[in-house]
């Protein structure tokens, strides 16, 4: 069966079907597969079958990979996939549901992931889903005079930011080292599309570029209550098999706390090599 595509939601997403990430993937196919990243930001991969090996050999089919910076949450038998759980991570013991706020992936790097890749492992009974923010139609809907107000904004990001909304783990000494702040644009041009979106990370963005911390909360909570308003969100409901691929630089996404939390909710994840943000 050929590939088939599907849109899933008004605003971004589409469902892909027909494809087998294990069989010999063709230069038509491949090139399919990213046009369909391009148009729809997000995509779903439906009805694979991937150990954590072929799960990074897939991964290659859109680009190189990179490995996450923590190395504890690498697979050691493919090192570029790492594991995304709500297994217990704090000293208490408890679970914890990683990345439940609204965020970007790799923003504290100089050159954040374009693409990243989630492949679900074990689902909870119900709920879990994963959200996602189209940022090109933010920036379109953003009204006149707060645009020009960002046009030529630079943000701080941080791995370890003062407005951390969501748990973050600690890091190594050689992590930490890795892993300076660093400014990029709020407004970014994708480098293929050539549209510009409004490049924000409410997890790690620390404050404006030469503003003070209370004009860096004002402008930024300001944002960020526009960026999350319903119409430009997507839900993804998650289904054993799924392999959704997004694109960072120009979506957000968080994952939801809906669901039973003593219920495992494990997904392998790849990252491709980044770029720096203009």
């Amino acid at each position: 069966m050929p590939m088939q595509v599907k849109p899933l939601g008004e605003v971004m997403a589409a469902e892909i079907t027909g494809v087998d990430l294990c069989a010999p993937v063709s230069d038509a196919l491949k090139a399919s597969l990213k046009q369909a990243i391009a148009d729809h930001l997000v995509i779903c991969i439906r009805d694979q079958d991937l150990t954590p090996r072929e799960l990074a050999d897939a991964s290659r089919l859109f680009g190189p990979l990179k490995t996450f910076v923590l190395r504890e949450d690498r697979i050691d038998e493919a090192p570029e996939v790492s594991i995304v759980s709500n297994r217990p991570k704090l000293n208490d013991g408890k679970p914890l549901v990683q990345a439940k706020h609204w965020h970007t992936d790799d923003s504290y790097l100089a050159a954040p992931a374009t693409l990243t890749l989630l492949y679900a492992k074990t689902l909870p009974k119900d709920g879990g889903d994963t959200e996602f923010i189209n940022c090109y139609d933010v920036l379109d809907a953003l009204p006149a005079a707060m645009r020009s107000r960002v046009a030529n904004l630079r943000a701080v990001h941080k791995y370890l930011s003062r407005r951390n909304a969501s748990w973050v783990a600690e890091r190594s000494a050689e992590e930490e080292a890795e892993t300076p702040e660093v400014d990029h644009p709020m407004i970014r041009t994708h480098p293929l599309s050539g549209r510009q979106s409004l490049y924000i990370n409410p997890n790690r963005i620390d404050r404006i570029a030469g503003w003070s911390d209370a004009e860096s909360d004002a402008l930024l909570d300001e944002l960020y209550e526009f960026a999350f308003q319903p119409q430009f969100q997507y839900r993804h409901k998650w289904r054993y098999g799924d392999l959704v691929v997004w694109d960072n630089r120009c979506t957000m996404h968080r994952a939801n706390a809906d669901y039973d939390i003593d219920q495992p909710r494990v997904m392998h994840r790849v990252m491709l090599e980044g770029e720096i943000p203009r």
